[in-house]
Formats: C-alpha cells, sequence, structure tokens
C-alpha cells in the first residue's frame, strides 16, 4: 500500500506495472485525481521526472494535465487530472460508427493537442481509441501519451501521430482502421466522402503528407465549415457499409469467371499488345482498379517444379495471426536468460510495456554472442507481405529470416533473411514482398545506442505481420 501525503489521499489502485495508477483526492481543493506511482530510481522513473518538468506548463483540454509531483517515501507521485470513465474505444464499441460532424469535433481537438505537443518537443506515435478517453460533455482527453505513456520509449515522429490521427478517423466513419494494400498503400474505404478520403490520404501516406498537426488542423476546420454543402453535393457519394459489401458480391462469380478468361486469353496470344488490351478493357467494364489485380504469382517459375503460389482472387493484405512468440537465444547461458517472461508484455495494449534483452556493457552484446531474437509462428504458412516492430531504441540493427517450419534451429539452418535494417529508430514496417513462410525470426544484431543509465539493450512492444494465406 502507498501512503498518501497531507495534500492527497491516495485510495484505489487500478493499474499494475513499472507505473502504478491510483484513484485519489486533492484534499485541498475537494477533487478527484490520478496519481501515477513509480520508483525514481529507475530508468523509467528518471524520464518521467524529466518529462513532467516540461509538461507541467502545456496546456490543453485534450491533454491530460499534470497537476503537482508528490515525495512518497522511495516513490514518486506524478498527480494528474481525474482519468474519465469511458474511453473512446468504449464509446465507438456501442454506437458503431459515428456521423461526420462529431467525427470531425474528435479530429480537430486531438489535432489541435498533437500540435501543442510537437511544439513541446514530444509526440504519441500510437493513437489508438483505448487510449484516448472521452469525459462526460462529450470531449476527449489523450490519457496514454507523455510522459507516462512514453516513458519506457523514445518519442515517436510528429509524423507518426499525423498517421496515426488519420487512422482514427478512418476508423470512426466506418468503425476500423485502413488496411494496406499489396503495394503498401492504405485502402481507404469507398463509404467515406471524397472530401474525407483526401484528407486522410494525405494523412496515412508519408509521401505527400501534411506538414504538420497544424495544417492538418486547417484542414479539418476547413472541412466543418463546409460540412453542409458535404451533406447535400456528396450525399450521393456516401455509400453504406453494407451496401457497398453487396455491391461487390452480387457480381463476385461473374467477375472472378470473367478475370479468370481474360488471363487464359492473355496467356494465350503471350502477353502481346492484343493481350495486354483486353485485359484493360475487362477491367474497365467489371470496374477492377489497376492496383487490385486477380494476383497469380510465379506463374511462370524460373524453377521447373516449383509449384505456383496463389492468393485468393481480390485478396488483399492484412493482419495475421500471431499464433506465438518465444525468445530465440542460440548462445544463451542461465545468466543470460533474454526475459523470456515479458514476452506477454508484446501486443499487449500497452506501448509502455514489452519484451527486452538482457543489459549489455556494449552494443554488439559485449562480444558474448551474434545476436538474439524472436521466433515469430503464424500456424500454417503464409504469404508475408510486411512485419511491422515497434521499438524505443535508438540505432539498433537486425535481420528477418523466414521458414516454412513451425520451429527452426540455429541460425545457419534459416538460409539467408529476406530483409535487413541498421541503425533504426523507433517504430518501422518492413516489406518482405511476399515472403512465404510459417515462422518469423527478428534476429537483433545489434543493440543501438547506449541507454541514459548505462548499458545497452533492445525493447520490443508490438510486433504485427500482414499478409494473405496460401493457397495451392
Amino acid at each position: 500500500m502507498v501512503d498518501g501525503n497531507e495534500r492527497y489521499r491516495i485510495d484505489e489502485r487500478f493499474r499494475i506495472g513499472p507505473i502504478e495508477s491510483w484513484s485519489g483526492l486533492d484534499r485541498t481543493l475537494d477533487r478527484p485525481v490520478t496519481i501515477r506511482v513509480l520508483d525514481p530510481r529507475t530508468e523509467i522513473g528518471k524520464r518521467v521526472q524529466l518529462q513532467a518538468r516540461s509538461l507541467i506548463r502545456l496546456e490543453h483540454p485534450a491533454l491530460l494535465h499534470v497537476l503537482d509531483t508528490i515525495d512518497l517515501e522511495d516513490q514518486f507521485g506524478l498527480v494528474t487530472e481525474s482519468l474519465p470513465e469511458e474511453n473512446l474505444a468504449e464509446y465507438l464499441s456501442t454506437k458503431g460508427t459515428l456521423p461526420a460532424e462529431e467525427t470531425l469535433g474528435i479530429a480537430i481537438h486531438l489535432g489541435e493537442a498533437l500540435a501543442a505537443l510537437h511544439a513541446a518537443g514530444f509526440a504519441i506515435g500510437d493513437l489508438q481509441t483505448s487510449h484516448i478517453g472521452r469525459r462526460k460533455d462529450g470531449t476527449v482527453v489523450i490519457v496514454e501519451g507523455p510522459p507516462t505513456g512514453d516513458a519506457n520509449k523514445i518519442p515517436a515522429r510528429p509524423q507518426d501521430d499525423i498517421v496515426a490521427l488519420g487512422e482514427l478517423i478512418h476508423e470512426l466513419l466506418v468503425g476500423f482502421r485502413p488496411q494496406l494494400d499489396h503495394q503498401g498503400r492504405h485502402e481507404i474505404h469507398p463509404s467515406i466522402s471524397v472530401s474525407f478520403r483526401q484528407l486522410i490520404r494525405r494523412s496515412v501516406d508519408i509521401e505527400g503528407q501534411w506538414s504538420g498537426a497544424s495544417a492538418l488542423v486547417l484542414a479539418l476546420r476547413s472541412l466543418n465549415q463546409d460540412l453542409d454543402r458535404l451533406a447535400t453535393t456528396e450525399e450521393s457519394q456516401q455509400l453504406d457499409y453494407l451496401q457497398a459489401e453487396r455491391s461487390w458480391l452480387a457480381p463476385a462469380a461473374f467477375v472472378t469467371l470473367l478475370a479468370a478468361v481474360v488471363i487464359l486469353v492473355g496467356l494465350f496470344v503471350t502477353r502481346t499488345q492484343i493481350g495486354s488490351s483486353l485485359v484493360d478493357n475487362v477491367r474497365e467494364v467489371v470496374r477492377l482498379e489497376p492496383e487490385q489485380p486477380l494476383i497469380i504469382e510465379n506463374f511462370e517459375s524460373p524453377n521447373p517444379g516449383t509449384p505456383p503460389v496463389t492468393s485468393r482472387p481480390g485478396a488483399i493484405s492484412a493482419e495475421l495471426q500471431i499464433v506465438r512468440i518465444v525468445d530465440f537465444d542460440p548462445a544463451g547461458r542461465p545468466i543470460r536468460e533474454e526475459h523470456p517472461e515479458k514476452i506477454v508484455f508484446i501486443n499487449d495494449g500497452d506501448s509502455s510495456t514489452g519484451w527486452y534483452t538482457e543489459r549489455y556493457t556494449t552494443s554488439d552484446f559485449g562480444k558474448l554472442k551474434e545476436g538474439v531474437g524472436l521466433i515469430i509462428g503464424l500456424g500454417p504458412p503464409q504469404q508475408i507481405d510486411r512485419l511491422r516492430i515497434s521499438s524505443p531504441n535508438i540505432d539498433w540493427s537486425f535481420e528477418i529470416f523466414t521458414s516454412d517450419k513451425n520451429a527452426a534451429g540455429a541460425i545457419p539452418t534459416w538460409g539467408q533473411p529476406v530483409a535487413k535494417r541498421e541503425e533504426i529508430s523507433g517504430t518501422i514496417t518492413v516489406d518482405l514482398e511476399g515472403s512465404s513462410g510459417a515462422t518469423l525470426l527478428l534476429w537483433i544484431t545489434d543493440l543501438g545506442k547506449e541507454l541514459a543509465v548505462g548499458g545497452h539493450r533492445v525493447t520490443i512492444t508490438g510486433l504485427t505481420v500482414t499478409g494473405r494465406p496460401i493457397y495451392g
């Protein structure tokens, strides 16, 4: 039990971890507060204290206001306003989707908060609906951000926040975030109006992205002013989600058959101009986008006898289920366990937790081993398009291997890496170009820059694999 002080009463703990969260009462002002309790001697504790000094002067209705800091014997307390009882994810689960006007109000509010954070030198990077509280008056506030939400990772880039806000707008409008296609581009749902689609596109695509959060806010305000016009002039372009789905399902058999005929004709004419022209004409008739073809990869295999790898017609890249994650330390010894008990904190929905390696004296593992890693099991073999890795570390390096087996031995048995990255900082999405595999190995080859408290280690807070099932 944590004891309070004269001004603050500490009541009930509602979150455990390196940073504990307690409900409390400010006796002086007779108001409820939230008190985050941590050890000031730890790396996380030192970082929170430093960030709190800067953020205590930063005020915005959508940012959790830091009110005070207190000493609790050998612990440190960060006092903030009381957390809302409901978050945006819970609100969205009851509403399904939100109307354009309400979506814009929330987006403008959050965009202004992000602009204030960026001006102060901070960023969030992962703006999830579960990280946004909803007050009783309908206003929203970011409850998982600096200083405590950013305590064990490097500050994200402002452009990451703009991407996250664009994805959030998409989720509020249609109930889910945009998926990535096989080319790595976000797919904006057709039920979203043209103006909203353009705004989201400039947010989620790094190329041509808004110059900053302030520019995005200006665009949102302009769209808000035109809301009445949108309701009249673009109403015909708004498609009900279920209707849109039905419009594709109804002619699906016809489209598939016609596309198959086109492919066969194209093969018979050995991909001449006649075949290409026919394909283009049919695409126009059935309204197939050039970016969404019927995918038949490796049809003409350079290796005779190699069976073609096919994906489902019209299939797009989607998040694949991760069956299991295990640590991989072929040179490990009992004194150098790589914290297998921390694997459960990967993808636990809390960006402040994750799996991490042992702490080493140098970035090359103290010359004790070549590397360590994580094995990511996907069940049956999949066509793997991308691996998204969330990490707070600076300038670390890794290699990615794939295997058709659900388990693999020492590094030489994995063959050649399908991707390599050096001196990486923050969250990264690696294009694996449709590599086939039932298992991925994230092999860490360099631990990056020294930590503030000394030593070197890598922390992994999230792993996401996107791809397509393999057929045939």
